[in-house]
């Protein structure tokens, strides 16, 4: 969706600092994105569900806990 505006009013400066903000705005987004889905400790990318390989950590069936259990002290 395409917004237009009327800028014809603005004075050259306005206009250069309306596209510094801009740009200042646009870096401060993409540096928020980008912190927000780089990897972090131990690798994890956060909870984006879309990722495959998302950082989430899967709970271990029932078979896993029967057969890997003891190896770690639960009884049997």
């Amino acid at each position: 969706m395409t917004k237009t505006f009327d800028l014809s009013e603005f004075s050259d400066e306005d206009l250069a600092s309306l596209i510094e903000e801009a740009r200042t705005l646009q870096d401060s987004r993409r540096a928020s994105r980008n912190r927000a889905h780089a990897a972090g400790v131990g690798g994890s990318k956060g909870q984006d569900l879309k990722n495959l390989d998302h950082g989430a950590i899967p709970t271990p069936t029932p078979r896993e806990v029967r057969d890997e259990g003891p190896a770690h002290g639960v009884p049997e």
